[in-house]
């Protein structure tokens, strides 16, 4: 009798089912992480805005209603900080998300009295990603305490 080999893969769980689609912000000026990081919120059940600099994802948020902002610490006109202060100025409670390949020592001096909610350091892990947004949209829900998720804001 032949014996098949099951191959175990670990995928990121969807949220597609869910009743409240969420909507979140993605500013990211290269293509590339911005086509990876939409497949991947788009899969879980996430609608998904795309802007290439703080400018534009600034201009984005003004015009849309978000629950999530998920941006790139360096681009070009704004940068992740600068749009971060602008959001949390007129929006306070929506969690703003640093998704960077800046090495950590920079982005800890970066952000340390910045309106930064959490911090996702590139390449990350399927579902280091989901569980950090998940977490801050659970968090502007109030479904849970403070923001957890990858390189958690310590104030």
């Amino acid at each position: 009798m032949a014996e098949t080999k099951k191959e175990t893969k670990q995928f990121v769980s969807s949220n597609a089912g869910q009743a409240i689609s969420r909507r979140i912000l993605v500013a990211e000026d290269s293509k590339t992480i911005q086509n990876a990081v939409s497949r991947i919120l788009d899969f879980m059940g996430y609608e998904v805005a795309l802007a290439g600099n703080g400018v534009e994802a600034l201009s984005l948020f003004l015009e849309n209603s978000f629950d999530l902002v998920l941006t790139d610490l360096e681009m070009p006109i704004m940068d992740g900080l600068s749009l971060a202060c602008h959001i949390k100025e007129r929006s306070p409670s929506t969690p703003v998300i640093l998704l960077t390949g800046t090495d950590t020592e920079t982005v800890w001096k970066k952000v340390k009295s910045a309106p930064i909610d959490s911090v996702i350091f590139k390449p990350f892990l399927l579902n280091d990603f989901q569980s950090t947004v998940q977490g801050a949209l659970a968090s502007r829900q109030g479904e849970q305490g403070r923001v957890g998720g990858i390189g958690r804001i310590k104030r």
